[in-house]
């Protein structure tokens, strides 16, 4: 498994796998996600069912039996996932918190800054409210 700032990420078939479930709005079977899997080339269902598993000991999947097959679905969506990710990045930051978000303003598109003003905009306004 990949590690960023010392914490644990998606590794490559992960990622794959929950790019399968966050692309639908259904809960999926192994075997759903194995043949989707399939697609871009031979992959074992073993392989599938073992990932999907660690998933969802690290809960990053929900997941319900149904007869006698495990029923899958995200637990939170792409972008509370990413948002989450990104938190953790920030806290390893410490200190230096300020500078990486600085840092990182640069490298957004005009759309990114956007929805990032927009963003700043609706969070102020949030706390102006609970301020008062």
């Amino acid at each position: 498994m990949a590690r960023l700032c010392g914490m644990a990420v998606l590794g490559d078939l992960e990622h794959r796998i929950m790019e399968v479930l966050w692309g639908t709005d259904q809960p999926m079977s192994v075997r759903d996600v194995h043949e989707v899997l399939l697609a871009d080339g031979k992959i074992a269902y073993t392989t599938v069912m073992t990932v999907l598993d660690r998933l969802a000991k690290k809960d990053v999947v929900s997941r319900h039996q149904e007869s006698r097959a495990w029923i899958y679905r995200p637990a939170r969506s792409k972008a509370e996932f990413m948002a989450g990710e990104l938190g953790q990045v920030l806290n390893e930051a410490g200190a230096d918190r300020c500078e990486v978000l600085a840092a990182l303003v640069p490298t957004l598109a005009p759309s990114e800054l956007g929805a990032l003003a927009s963003a700043l905009d609706r969070a102020a306004e949030s706390y102006r409210s609970s301020q008062r």
